[in-house]
């Protein structure tokens, strides 16, 4: 380019010229960076950690990358959606059922690698960490079924027997390098009353405490709880759900059912609460607002959630009392819990788990084993549980505290059910 006397003039132009050269060596520095370090340092932590456990092989560098506590808190933090979903009572030891088995499943589907004397279930699930309960050995875990990384804790001093109604917190932030956790544990005041208290345990003190904090819960769902946003929540029985924070204190939440209370369900969606519910023929998702309100996220019709898909499952009429919705010659039993970065519907239809993307109107469905023998599918716990390689701290124990045993009838009632 010819550059005339008038251009040298002009004192505007050596600041053109200058801003000019910047940019021509962003760009030649940007191109000349490798595409096996830019995929290394931004692409990586987008996958399912058994894929990025294999790429190790491709590169020292990769190697080291990927075991960086820096990538762990990275990957933790990165959006994505669920990988699948902990059943329990599930036949055969195989307890989380993944959504994509080619590529984002668990080594150990029945997290053998925990120290229990019996398959341990699990409670709750917040960005890949989950809480896990052995019933024959009262003993509790905090474990990423990922990574086989566990620490155990000690009980809580008061819970709901048989099975405890405890949440798992988990902060995804860039600063949670040791991969500290919380976990909230909902029980009644007194036997019966429907008003509840909460204990809370932090990895980094390793003690459970009892903060002043009580709030009418009448039919608790201990198997409901969902992490959102720091607090804990769950669902109720005569259509509301109850929240409590532990960095806040003291203050709970109680929010109504924005629809029918007997079919809905809910979940996390971007850290935020949202619950989904069964609006005639179509799953309605909400979020809850800043101000305590419910406002719509989606909605889908069960006709489109319940396409067919190979192999073909034609309704059982036996099923009749069980059956929510009915589409293309598909039963829809169950809303399930559901979390992610963005709104997936999930529900059971006969012996499948089909998860439904509200934004991409694409659907995964993972099909159940044969359930164990005289227990139906519709009646067991579902906890849906994202795969990420978040580190988990092991726990600071200060003492152990006294378990509180329930009275003869309710262990007799846990032994029961266990067997």
């Amino acid at each position: 380019m010819t550059t005339s006397s008038s251009d040298v003039d002009d004192p505007l132009w050596e600041l053109r010229q200058a801003a000019r050269r910047r940019l021509r060596q962003r760009v030649g520095a940007t191109i000349r960076v490798p595409l096996a370090d830019v995929l290394r340092d931004h692409a990586l932590i987008h996958l399912p950690p058994a894929a990025a456990a294999r790429l190790r092989l491709v590169h020292p560098s990769w190697a080291r990358a990927l075991s960086s506590p820096l990538f762990a808190v990275a990957h933790a933090a990165a959006p994505r959606r669920a990988s699948g979903v902990f059943v329990a009572p599930c036949s055969d030891g195989e307890g989380f059922v993944p959504l994509d088995a080619a590529a984002d499943t668990v080594p150990s589907p029945s997290l053998a690698f925990l120290p229990a004397a019996s398959a341990p279930g699990v409670l709750s699930s917040s960005h890949g960490v989950a809480c896990c309960f052995s019933l024959a050995d009262d003993a509790y875990f905090v474990c990423n079924p990922a990574t086989s990384a566990w620490t155990g804790v000690p009980s809580p001093p008061s819970r709901t027997w048989p099975r405890p109604a405890i949440v798992v917190l988990f902060d995804a932030g860039a600063y949670n390098f040791r991969g500290d956790y919380a976990l909230v544990c909902a029980f009644e005041s007194a036997p019966g009353s429907g008003t509840y208290c909460f204990a809370v345990f932090t990895s980094g003190t390793g003690e459970w405490w009892v903060p002043d904090a009580v709030v009418p819960a009448e039919g608790l769902v201990p198997e409901s709880g969902v992490a959102a946003g720091g607090t804990a929540w769950w669902r109720t029985s005569i259509g509301t759900a109850v929240g409590y924070n532990p960095v806040t204190g003291g203050g709970v939440e109680v929010v109504m059912c924005p629809g029918d209370s007997g079919h809905w369900e809910i979940g996390s969606v971007g850290d935020r609460l949202h619950c989904a519910v069964l609006t005639g023929n179509d799953v309605v998702v909400f979020r809850l607002d800043a101000h305590g309100g419910w406002e719509e996220a989606a909605r889908v019709g069960v006709v489109e959630i319940l396409q067919s898909w190979t192999p073909p499952e034609p309704m059982n009429e036996s099923d009749d009392e069980a059956v929510v919705a009915v589409a293309n010659n598909r039963v829809l039993q169950r809303l399930l819990p559901f979390q992610g970065a963005e709104v997936e519907v999930v529900v059971l239809s006969g012996s499948h788990v089909v998860a439904f993307d509200a934004v991409t109107r694409r659907r995964r469905v993972a099909a159940l084993p044969d359930p164990p023998e005289g227990k139906e599918w519709r009646d067991a716990e579902y906890i849906a549980h994202t795969n990420t390689l978040a580190m988990v701290a092991p726990a600071v124990l200060v003492r152990e505290p006294a378990i509180t045993q329930p009275p003869n009838d309710d262990r007799e009632a846990a032994a029961s059910s266990s067997s």
